[in-house]
């Protein structure tokens, strides 16, 4: 019976004795993202932990001082809780600034983990090793993949088949349709995608871009037209390019100010519209081939281009340029459209003419090219820039004609000059002659008086 007794016992204390070794273990680990870039910071964390409550511990950090400089928390702890039922985890911050590339390590040097019931704990460590490069050597492992896997319209067919390396598609969808939705799936997981996802469309051309961005930054577009049928399409050619006429007014987004909404009938098809009667004029939607919609002037069957230009809640209508007396006409260029204009004093002003088309008057507008902005340009300030121009041609002829007048009396006293001094030569030369008889008719005389002796 003792013996049976003894066998029970040791069994347990050999059931035991494992039991209190496990819970009786500590582990202090370091983790980061194992990644750095010369110049930069990296944070490393360090972590005590048991599966059974601990009381106190210590341990020093070591790393390479060569390739790592401490910024930041401290290298070596000695902590403990003061709570009575222990702790099972601990954390501590480390921040490193790198300074050269390599391979470094952070290690958990000496250490000592004693349990709540202040009994030494066994420790088991994880280190940690960081690889470090610089910036370009960072930027050499990103991936050039910048591929579509999967390109599609969801319930709609496009064209061509998709293969990673067309890059253009189209697509048609029927009249009815409003809304479609871009599916696409990249080929790299480190890449983004830009363009997908539910899109409005309109009757006509509906350009897409879907953008794929590689993980270096190199990009790739896919273009994707979604043309909505339109079954009866009313086609008009306005200076070369063609056009569809707008038959949904919720696809022309850009309202005419100024203008009333109503419709007209073209083709025996019913459009939107819009009608000024101030002007005169009624303007229609149109679509090019590319998707953009413009209004257009409609009269009767014929169609051109209608372009107002706004500021200062001035909208103005531009005419065809009347003639102004003095000024050069020349080309600008207002909101991407090229009109005809009259230079006005400095490089950055030009008058053109033109309709308020709340108003309909006519007048001239004083452009202000640098702060694209329109103001009246009245018969006053006409009149007023005339007459400086009459004035400064008055001043040019004033003072043109006291440069000739100077000319002719320089020419003049040149003239009297020259004739002066040919006198004055004439005379001494007479003078001289003269003196020159003298001598002769005094010699003579003198002779004679010889032969006479």
């Amino acid at each position: 019976m003792k013996r049976i007794k003894s066998l029970m016992i040791l069994l347990v204390v050999l059931i035991l004795i494992p039991l209190k070794v496990n819970a009786a273990s500590a582990s202090i680990n370091v983790s980061t993202s194992g990644k750095a870039v010369v110049g930069n910071t990296i944070t490393a964390t360090v972590t005590v932990s048991s599966g059974t409550p601990m009381g106190s511990w210590q341990f020093n950090v070591n790393y390479d001082n060569s390739k790592l400089k401490l910024v930041g928390g401290t290298t070596s702890v000695a902590d403990y809780t003061t709570s009575a039922s222990g702790v099972k985890s601990k954390s501590y911050t480390l921040k490193f600034q790198v300074l050269k590339n390599g391979n470094a390590s952070i290690n958990i040097g000496s250490y000592l983990v004693y349990a709540i019931d202040e009994s030494q704990m066994s420790v088991s460590t994880g280190n940690a090793s960081i690889k470090i490069m610089t910036q370009a050597e960072l930027e050499a492992t990103y991936s050039k993949n910048n591929n579509l896997k999967k390109l599609e319209i969801e319930g709609y067919e496009i064209s061509p088949e998709f293969n990673k390396d067309t890059l253009e598609y189209t697509a048609i969808v029927p009249s009815t349709v409003d809304k479609i939705n871009i599916i696409a799936a990249k080929e790299d997981s480190t890449a983004s995608i830009e363009g997908s996802g539910e899109k409005e469309v309109k009757e006509g051309a509906n350009p897409f871009e879907i953008v794929v961005t590689a993980q270096n930054g190199s990009s790739k577009t896919y273009k994707l037209v979604v043309t909505v049928e339109d079954v009866n399409p009313i086609e008009v050619t306005i200076n070369g390019v063609d056009y569809n006429v707008v038959k949904r007014a919720d696809n022309i987004e850009n309202k005419p100010k100024g203008f009333e909404e109503t419709t007209i009938t073209i083709d025996e098809v019913e459009v939107p519209a819009f009608k000024n009667d101030v002007l005169g004029i009624t303007l229609v939607g149109i679509k090019d081939s590319e998707g953009n919609v413009k209004l257009a002037i409609y009269n009767d069957g014929d169609y051109s281009i209608y372009q107002d230009f706004t500021s200062n809640n001035l909208t103005i209508y531009l005419l065809e340029l009347k003639e102004l007396k003095g000024y050069e006409k020349t080309t600008i260029t207002i909101n991407d459209v090229e009109v005809e204009a009259y230079k006005y004093g400095n490089e950055d002003f030009f008058v053109v003419y033109g309709k308020n088309i709340e108003t309909g008057e006519e007048s001239y507008y004083l452009y202000d090219e640098k702060e694209n902005t329109f103001q009246r340009f009245n018969d006053q300030q006409v009149e007023k820039y005339e007459k400086q121009i009459q004035n400064y041609k008055y001043a040019v002829y004033a003072f043109s004609g006291c440069l000739i007048l100077i000319f002719i009396c320089f020419i003049l006293s040149r003239i009297v000059s020259a004739k002066r001094k040919r006198k004055i030569k004439e005379s001494k030369l007479e003078i001289a002659v003269e003196s020159e008889i003298e001598k002769k008719e005094e010699l003579e005389n003198k002779n004679k008086s010889k032969r006479r002796k």
